[in-house]
């Protein structure tokens, strides 16, 4: 089992996802950043079981029972197994009874916790991902414990082969993006302004990050049209919302552009206060 000694700043579980349910109102869920989720699966991987703990800014500290081999993935953290300091990116071993701390990070937002285990964790819509209103947790909180209901009988040696993980996409200041349904109820002057200009990140959680924009365009009466993660969304005011992980299902802005899923993972790593801008060949803004 682990016990967590202290939760971090905003640490929860997730896997792949919900999928199948959007027609109920229910979000996707699932990692913020789908690049680290990734690359955290592949390094260890469990049959067909993808939980990893997604952390925030601040890791957790947590006590350790059983022997079983672990893998940090995403923004630069610092890792601290009883005392001794580990690298990322790598499949290191906990033995039993051991402390994991992760520090603050000094690059990017979020990283990915991944055990080599499966935990017993309740299911909502046939997923463990962390969505307060469907009754879950929003986040984990000091000394509550998790049993592991599947781990390894036997534990290999944690060495394994030595492979290069870029991560630069983390320091990444542009966005890729294809055009939304609505991209031409934009003037070309105003597509220009919308991919010259920086923007720069207003707010942002789980559900999407707003990001500032000079653009000034009437708002069109609209429909509620469906919202995936990664849509870029214009207000009246001329801010732009974009879609997250828990995005609502349905929205009525312009919906003017749609990152691809590696700017996505991009975007989660960006906090309040730093400056991005969308970057496609797709586009066309005239002459």
């Amino acid at each position: 089992m682990i016990k967590l000694i202290d939760p971090g700043f905003y640490t929860n579980f997730q896997d792949k996802g919900r999928f199948g349910f959007r027609h109920l109102g229910v979000p996707l869920s699932g990692p913020m950043d789908p690049k680290a989720f990734a690359l955290a699966n592949a390094l260890l991987p469990l049959t067909n079981e993808q939980t990893v703990i997604e952390c925030t800014l601040t890791g957790p500290t947590l006590e350790i029972t059983l022997p079983v081999r672990f893998v940090v993935t995403g923004a630069a953290v610092p890792i601290d197994l009883n005392e001794q300091k580990l690298a990322m990116n790598q499949v290191h071993l906990a033995p039993k009874n051991s402390i994991l701390k992760l520090g603050k990070v000094t690059s990017g937002m979020r990283f990915y916790l991944r055990f080599e285990a499966c935990f017993d964790l309740p299911t909502y819509f046939k997923s463990i991902s962390f969505y307060a209103p469907l009754g879950s947790p929003a986040r984990l909180k000091k000394g509550e414990v998790f049993m592991f209901m599947a781990a390894p009988k036997e534990i290999a040696s944690p060495q394994h082969a030595r492979v290069t993980i870029s991560t630069t996409y983390i320091q990444q200041l542009e966005l890729k993006v294809t055009p939304g349904p609505d991209w031409d109820q934009l003037t070309q002057p105003q597509q220009k302004q919308l991919l010259a200009e920086k923007h720069l990140v207003l707010a942002q959680d789980r559900m999407g990050y707003r990001l500032s924009s000079s653009l000034n365009v009437a708002a069109p009466q609209l429909l509620s049209q469906l919202v995936f993660p990664g849509m870029v969304q214009l207000t009246p005011s001329g801010e732009l919302l974009i879609a997250m992980a828990d995005c609502q299902v349905t929205g009525g802005y312009l919906q003017i552009l749609q990152l691809s899923t590696e700017a996505i993972a991009v975007l989660a790593q960006k906090r309040e206060g730093e400056s991005l801008t969308f970057q496609s060949t797709l586009l066309q803004t005239g002459p």
